[in-house]
């Protein structure tokens, strides 16, 4: 295992513990660039409405309100890394994330001006209070509605078929006039496009945010969220032994912080005497030890493992001893 790799694999670990309340709620990097690039698309449309985004734990938009969830694990790589794993479908690419956002706003946009009410709306996506099901039946051929989201989603529900008539409307270059343009569904996408230029300057008449389940409430670690084992993300059985050493000679839990110094400093600091005593005990090479101190180092940094002042010669001594049994049972 390169060492990449291993901080890769220890990372995923890490997260693995981490109560997803404790991950922290603001948008930044890959995402907070694409959620850029789709309000500079609803900027050249005219439209000057801007919804509230917030991190949980999937896609939506809570009903009648402007506040858009969208899922933790876009908040950096290693969740995204973890997601593309535990998923079934995988993770969305930077395409589908946008497409999602494009969706998601559709939403807002609605419920911001209650364009719902509005009797040309109902005549053409339906009654919005319409019964809400999860399972739908849908018909591929149909060209009463768009194809944006898979699944055929704009069938869903009247409030959905708004949401995705709305995306397909707003993503550049789609070429909805010629790709709808002898449809059914092209009435749709004309009201879209002549009623967002009606509002498109206009205050909306709803600002009420509500949040569902954001990831400050939401308790249980990224491992129970989903219902994972340690081994579905280790690439080998090794390396979850050695954290649990690591967290037994190192453990954490003092109750001040005085005098404490950082774990895997210790490591390296006595990393020469150990590699040795290695050689002499066990016959390992000076290379292997070197290797398998690196990865103690490593687990130590990631896990933020401390030891107190004066401690020192107990820890060596742990060290050693785990050492020896490590590779006496190879």
């Amino acid at each position: 295992m390169t060492k990449i790799q291993l901080q890769e694999a220890l990372d995923k670990l890490r997260y693995f513990d981490v109560p997803i309340c404790e991950l922290s709620p603001k948008i930044n990097g890959t995402l907070l660039r694409l959620i850029r690039q789709v309000e500079r698309e609803v900027s050249k449309k005219g439209i000057r409405f801007r919804p509230e985004y917030y991190l949980g734990t999937g896609w939506g938009c809570v009903d009648k309100s402007v506040s858009i969830e969208i899922p933790f694990w876009f908040q950096n790589d290693t969740l995204v890394s973890i997601e593309d794993e535990m998923a079934y479908d995988g993770v969305e690419d930077e395409n589908e994330i946008k497409m999602g956002l494009r969706h998601e706003f559709g939403h807002a946009v609605n419920y911001a001006y209650r364009l719902y009410l509005d009797p040309e709306w109902k005549a053409l996506f339906g009654n919005i209070n319409r019964k809400y099901n999860d399972y739908y039946r849908f018909n591929p051929w149909s060209k009463r509605h768009v194809k944006h989201l898979p699944d055929y989603y704009a069938q869903k529900h009247p409030d959905e078929d708004w949401a995705e008539t709305f995306a397909v409307w707003l993503t550049p270059m789609s070429g909805w006039r010629r790709m709808y343009g002898k449809t059914p569904a092209i009435k749709k996408l004309l009201y879209v496009d002549r009623k967002m230029k009606e509002i498109c300057r206009k205050e909306p008449v709803n600002t009420r945010s509500k949040r569902d389940v954001p990831i400050e409430k939401v308790r249980m670690t990224v491992r129970e969220f989903y219902g994972a084992d340690y081994e579905d993300v280790s690439p080998s059985e090794q390396l979850l032994e050695d954290i649990d050493a690591m967290k037994r000679i190192f453990p954490n839990g003092f109750k001040t912080k005085r005098n404490l110094k950082d774990a895997w400093k210790l490591v390296h600091k006595f990393s020469p005497l150990l590699i040795e005593r290695l050689s002499e005990e066990v016959g390992t090479s000076h290379q292997t030890g070197a290797q398998v101190i690196r990865a103690f180092e490593s687990i130590c940094k990631t896990y933020d493992l401390k030891t107190r002042q004066g401690d020192e010669d107990e820890k060596i001594i742990g060290l050693s001893m785990y050492l020896t049994k490590k590779f006496g049972q190879d």
